[in-house]
């Protein structure tokens, strides 16, 4: 196992930083969806963060071989807090 640190900035698109914005972070894994009988993915939650008030945000991750997925939730307007 490889250990790795996810890392990334949050902006709203006037490219002001979001600062405060909810990350979370999912590992992807395949499952058997019975449904339509065949294989789908699912996010397995592992962690949440903020973003800081330069808008990034870092995760550590022991597992560089699996999939992720980040989640991004804002709870302000664009444009930032002033």
């Amino acid at each position: 196992m490889a250990h790795a640190i996810i890392k990334g900035m949050v902006r709203y698109r006037n490219r002001i930083p979001a600062r405060g914005a909810i990350i979370i972070l999912e590992r992807m894994v395949q499952v058997f969806n019975e449904e339509r009988m065949e294989e789908d993915w699912e996010g397995v939650y592992l962690n949440f963060t903020q973003t800081n008030r330069y808008g990034e945000f870092y995760f550590p991750v022991s597992d560089s071989t699996v999939t992720y997925r980040i989640k991004v939730f804002d709870n302000h307007h664009e444009g930032g807090i002033s």
